[in-house]
């Protein structure tokens, strides 16, 4: 399968958060790309959990439309990391996986939400804007058994372990990742998440300083079941391209098979 990360920085506003995605995802397609995985908070990324909530979007929003469109179009599946959405009067930041007929296959709302006090200064309560999601979930992308998680839900190994005993080949890693956190921890948490499932991680990062002064790490990676590093981009926008081998999952898990001594405790 040929996969695409891509990677920018999306603002407090719509319109412009879309008129840098959709060049990525023109650039994606163009290098054959049969998955687009999009990072969290694609479209609207605020330092305002006000704003964020007044401009959380429905399902049949035309911010959402213009992505099942786009994927049925150009017969693409699309990851989409994360929407802020309103759902049943709530807020949730949900993952939306709109497969290459322009429908939405499958949804998750981010678990672990991201309650932090960093040593920089930064704060932040996610908590107080979203509702957290209470459900894993696996779908099958182009035949391939897919997990799903956000940010900081990269923390909390035993979400990966169930997915991957499950019989996950893939878990995707939108994220919207700190500076501080990003330089300390990001590769190290995606590949030891590769590693001990012996599944590729493909993370997908916002980057470089929004309009509001929110700075995030960028990164988008990709990690083969061996915890090999299969592709890394910088800070800067871009679109990272790989092609991966469910081949390689299989005999990843029969040399190193962790999966059949795994231990509840």
């Amino acid at each position: 399968m040929r996969i695409s990360c891509v990677q920018y920085t999306a603002e407090p506003d719509l319109a412009v958060s879309e008129s840098r995605l959709y060049p990525l995802l023109d650039q994606a397609v163009q290098g054959g790309a049969q998955v687009i995985l999009l990072p969290e908070c694609a479209l609207f990324l605020s330092s305002t959990q006000a704003q964020s909530r007044s401009y959380a979007l429905p399902i049949d929003s035309p911010e959402v439309k213009r992505l099942t469109k786009y994927a049925l179009t150009h017969r693409v599946t699309l990851i989409v990391g994360s929407l802020i959405m309103r759902v049943d009067g709530s807020t949730r930041n949900r993952t939306l996986v709109i497969d290459h007929l322009g429908e939405i296959a499958a949804t998750y709302d981010k678990i672990h939400l991201f309650d932090v006090d960093l040593g920089s200064g930064e704060s932040y309560r996610e908590s107080a804007l979203f509702e957290a999601g209470t459900a894993p979930t696996l779908v099958t992308v182009r035949e391939w058994q897919v997990g799903l998680s956000i940010c900081f839900d990269l923390r909390f190994p035993s979400l990966y372990r169930h997915y991957a005993l499950s019989g996950a080949e893939l878990i995707v890693v939108p994220a919207a990742f700190t500076k501080t956190t990003g330089q300390a921890h990001w590769s190290t948490l995606l590949r030891a998440r590769a590693i001990e499932n012996g599944c590729f991680i493909v993370a997908a990062a916002q980057c470089g300083v929004t309009q509001e002064g929110r700075e995030t790490y960028g990164h988008s990676a990709v990690f083969d079941p061996w915890g090999d590093c299969v592709g890394i981009l910088g800070n800067e926008p871009g679109v990272l391209t790989v092609d991966i081998d469910r081949a390689l999952v299989a005999k990843t898990r029969a040399t190193v098979p962790v999966m059949s001594q795994h231990r509840d405790f």
